[in-house]
């Protein structure tokens, strides 16, 4: 698990604050697995890009960091047309560290 104590520390809000905040943020990435999901199983690298992208950005924002490298590899692959990458482990990856928030 995450140390939210030490993310709401890190970026200057109160424990609820970031609480909610990051809950908010696990209800929207969750949304871009999904869609990473479907764009895997659909070999849409546009799509793959987009999603990894958009977890990738927020998990930077909250110095989630295992979240957002991971993310990060999925999201250079996609964009350097990588169709043999394993993009379903990167994405099972990715859900078992969203977990961790």
């Amino acid at each position: 698990m995450i140390d939210r104590d030490a993310i709401a520390n890190a970026l200057g809000f109160s424990r609820k604050d970031i609480d909610m905040v990051l809950d908010l943020f696990v209800a929207d990435a969750t949304a871009s697995l999904e869609q990473l999901d479907r764009a895997v199983e659909q070999n849409d690298l546009a799509k793959l890009l987009d999603a990894a992208h958009a977890i990738k950005g927020s998990a930077g924002n909250f110095k989630l960091e295992d979240l957002y490298e991971e993310a990060m590899k999925i999201e250079a692959a996609a964009k350097a047309g990588l169709a043999d990458f394993d993009y379903e482990t990167g994405a099972r990856r990715l859900r078992e560290l969203l977990g961790e928030v």
